[in-house]
């Protein structure tokens, strides 16, 4: 089994996780009681968000330079969703990292076996659940090993789930299936993003395609 990348955002400072969670959100405020998410400052609908369009929210005016990955001076879609695809690898890395830490908390007697019993009295409740699942050899108790590998597995299908919800979302908004999204579709399904269509058409051919389409981690 594949171990999970290490995600780009572990080497993110914690105001960059900030301005992470900010690009994601399509409810943070920019100003009190305005809903806002990172498009809306595309104020031209050029599809790109110059340093000054970005000086409009602070969060994302200091860490232009850091999203703004191939530095030529605007953010665009591409680059948002590099983002977002790093907070979701740095979500799933962790969720490895809190499982080993998690494990080496139970096993008590520190024999590298942990049991059944050890996982519940260590409120492991995840693995509880999922105990024959994680014991691969099936001796009744999970290895380090068996633990690392389950772990990544969860992990891996957390990421891959994300991208199975995208193509779900795409296609029940393809009214037509014509493999793209006219701006009247994308409207329809996607009313919080409308006034942005033109940040997710970075192609400029009218339509949002699948290699373009990508929505924030927590919508």
């Amino acid at each position: 089994m594949n171990r999970l990348p290490a995600s780009p955002l572990l080497r993110f400072s914690p105001f960059l996780l900030l301005l992470a969670a900010c690009c994601a959100s399509a409810d943070v405020s920019a100003q009190a009681g305005k809903p806002f998410w990172v498009g809306e400052l595309d104020a031209n609908h050029d599809g790109r968000i110059s340093q000054q369009e970005a000086a409009a929210v602070p969060a994302v005016a200091k860490g232009f330079a850091n999203v703004d990955a191939n530095k030529d001076g605007a953010i665009t879609m591409s680059e948002i969703k590099g983002m977002w695809r790093a907070q979701i690898m740095n979500q799933a890395g962790a969720s490895v990292q809190g499982r080993m830490a998690a494990y080496a908390k139970s096993d008590k007697n520190n024999d590298g076996k942990l049991t059944e019993a050890e996982a519940k009295a260590g409120g492991m409740q995840f693995v509880v659940a999922n105990f024959k699942a994680f014991d691969a050899n099936k001796d009744g108790s999970i290895s380090k090993d068996e633990m690392q590998k389950g772990s990544v597995a969860v992990a891996q299908q957390m990421v891959a789930a994300r991208g199975q919800r995208m193509q779900a979302l795409f296609q029940k908004a393809d009214a037509n299936k014509d493999g793209k999204l006219s701006q009247a579709e994308f409207t329809a399904t996607f009313p919080k993003f409308a006034p942005s269509f033109a940040f997710f058409d970075e192609n400029r051919d009218g339509a949002v395609e699948p290699a373009e389409f990508a929505l924030p981690p927590n919508f």
